[in-house]
């Protein structure tokens, strides 16, 4: 029960362009048990959102241009942002998810597992919010 406390103070920020997909995702963190839930849909966006400190951020990779995720990676390393930073994508490209691990990012889960990918993005956030 005390779990669920800590979750329901988590601030997220969403970055994904797809409406339907986020939307389901937003549901999904809701039923986890999650309430501070921002987004964005694009990279330009994410970046104004990035004044705010987030806990976590959960981006696309591919949004207004293939690289849109790296510019919003980029600009959290540039910012020096301790947030845990999470990319949940269709892109299965090893070389993209490897340089997105040397930006820093936390975990890279692909949207095309046959998984229940909420489940595995919730349970990445709560491997990787115990200092919380």
């Amino acid at each position: 029960m005390e779990k669920n406390k800590e979750i329901s103070t988590i601030r997220l920020l969403l970055v994904e362009d797809l409406p339907s997909y986020s939307h389901e995702l937003k549901e999904w963190l809701t039923i986890f048990g999650y309430q501070h839930i921002e987004e964005a849909v694009s990279a330009a966006e994410a970046e104004e959102k990035l004044d705010t400190p987030y806990d976590v951020i959960i981006s696309d990779m591919r949004m207004e241009e293939n690289t849109s995720g790296f510019t919003v990676l980029e600009e959290i390393k540039r910012r020096n942002i301790s947030s845990i930073v999470i990319i949940l994508t269709a892109n299965d490209n090893v070389r993209h998810c490897r340089d997105a691990f040397k930006l820093g990012v936390t975990d890279y889960i692909s949207k095309n597992w046959r998984d229940n990918i909420f489940a595995m993005v919730d349970k990445s956030f709560q491997t990787n919010t115990l200092h919380f």
